[in-house]
């Protein structure tokens, strides 16, 4: 089952969160913990500057999307959804989970360009994430992202 995560679904995500971090190829992000900055942002993403959708595969939740929406720099009228984290616990990947999150984010953010609400919404792939061809689902490839 998908849903929309609430509140009470904070600690969990924060475990998550945890998960997702210690899965990225950053280094740097190992050393960060600051909880109470990942609270204030999920509070901001549950007041409606965003989205989470929870996977729950027997009644417990394994996978997450979270999104946030962005004012382009030079136009404030320009919102676009970013996809912050797309996380899927590894035992239960192979599954059907991760497609449904993208497949209830995609909806959802369908819904909120046709109600104007946003221009766009994207989705990103770390280097370290599995070959998904997001094309598949209407996506465009729009930019790289690298670091030094």
């Amino acid at each position: 089952m998908i849903r929309q995560a609430t509140k009470f679904d904070t600690d969990r995500i924060i475990e998550m969160l945890r998960s997702y971090r210690s899965a990225t190829p950053w280094d740097r992000l190992a050393l960060c913990d600051n909880e109470l900055h990942v609270k204030r942002l999920l509070t901001h993403v549950f007041a409606g500057m965003g989205v989470i959708f929870l996977a729950e595969r027997e009644n417990q939740i394994v996978g997450m999307l979270i999104a946030v929406k962005n004012a382009n720099v030079w136009d404030p009228d320009l919102v676009v959804m970013n996809e912050l984290c797309y996380w899927v616990d590894p035992e239960w990947r192979g599954g059907t989970s991760g497609y449904r999150l993208l497949a209830a984010y995609k909806e959802y953010g369908d819904r909120l360009k046709e109600q104007g609400l946003i221009e766009a919404y994207t989705i990103s792939k770390m280097v370290n994430s599995p070959d998904l061809d997001y094309s598949r689902f209407g996506f465009q490839k729009l930019e790289e992202t690298w670091r030094n």
